[in-house]
């Protein structure tokens, strides 16, 4: 018991910080609508080439809910998989929806609904930065 005959709460772990850990990795965020968060971090994981390092299923970003992805990839594959996904989804419902690319979190490249797959890959390939990781000392 503690003071006031409270119980005593234990102390929260500290987070867990993700962070990319694959050197050369292209590092991007995706932003789309939060209610197909787990379809599209499922297509990005699905081949193995990209992984989710921090996602958040609902996030208010400039008073808009968005689900957003920070992604580090060393491959492009899984491009191929997030459109066939979505067109698959678009095909079952009757809510259209798109996915935003940006680098540095914040820099808009491009709407995944005005590009082919093709035209994404090079846009991640030329614009996405890569991770360089940091000497222990």
């Amino acid at each position: 018991m503690g003071l006031f005959g409270r119980k005593q709460v234990p102390a929260k772990e500290p987070p867990k910080l993700d962070r990319p850990s694959k050197p050369g990795a292209w590092l991007f965020t995706l932003r789309s609508v939060p209610r197909h968060f787990e379809g599209i971090k499922t297509s990005i994981e699905s081949t193995g080439e990209a992984k989710v390092y921090f996602g958040e299923a609902l996030a208010y970003l400039k008073g808009q809910g968005v689900s957003l992805f920070r992604v580090e990839a060393t491959g492009l594959n899984w491009v191929d998989a997030l459109y066939d996904w979505w067109r698959n989804i678009e095909r079952r419902e009757a809510f259209t929806f798109d996915i935003n690319l940006y680098v540095q979190n914040t820099v808009w490249v491009a709407s995944l609904s005005e590009h082919s797959p093709e035209q994404i890959k090079n846009l991640i390939r030329e614009k996405a930065p890569t991770y360089q990781s940091q000497p222990v000392k």
